[in-house]
């Protein structure tokens, strides 16, 4: 609870740069956690961890603590990420430096990005700015995972073609408030090779 109140009193100081009044449910955390496998290489990247509602999901998933980054914008929120998991990586700094943040840190191998970023309340310049730094550090065949509590698509229609990227709504969640969805984002043409590959195959 003390938590929560910190958070909304967070909102009331900059609605606009936060995606809800409270912190993400444990369901909807759950089913986010779900869509990612634990094994295989490279780190999970939590871009806007906010009290830790997702991070805490992704560890119970079977992400080892050394293999999950949070970054986060807010000082304080920071501060109580570090409190709750003193193993996992804290990042305090904005998305749109998605790509030197990681570099400073020595990570060079992400194999997902999960966002709870308010991205249709952002400017286009930064949600466009932070979309591209996603998919700049995913390999050719990683994802970026954003949950959103509008009921349309997390992403400015304009910044996904021009990126040539794929949305599929993975999940929606009615045990949250609000509730939420969930989308993946994927390279187009990642999809298209493997939809080929599999026809082929058959």
């Amino acid at each position: 609870m003390r938590h929560h109140l910190r958070f909304f009193n967070l909102w009331l100081k900059k609605p606009g740069q936060l995606g809800a009044i409270f912190p993400s449910s444990k369901n909807l955390a759950a089913v986010v956690a779900a869509e990612i496998d634990p094994s295989g290489e490279g780190v999970v990247v939590e871009l806007g961890g906010g009290t830790g509602s997702v991070t805490a999901a992704l560890l119970h998933r079977g992400i080892p603590p050394r293999d999950l980054v949070v970054i986060e914008r807010e000082d304080s929120l920071c501060k109580i990420i570090r409190e709750r998991f003193p193993h996992v990586r804290v990042i305090c700094g904005d998305a749109c430096d998605l790509g030197h943040l990681l570099a400073s840190e020595g990570l060079d191998h992400v194999k997902a990005i999960v966002s709870g970023l308010p991205l249709l309340s952002l400017p286009k310049q930064v949600e466009r700015a932070i979309v591209k730094q996603c998919f700049n550090v995913l390999p050719a065949d990683g994802f970026m995972l954003q949950f959103t509590y509008s009921p349309r698509p997390p992403m400015a229609r304009a910044i996904a073609l021009e990126l040539d990227l794929e949305a599929t709504r993975s999940a929606f969640v009615l045990e949250n408030l609000p509730p939420a969805s969930v989308w993946i984002y994927r390279r187009r043409c990642v999809s298209v090779l493997s939809g080929h590959h599999l026809r082929k195959s058959a």
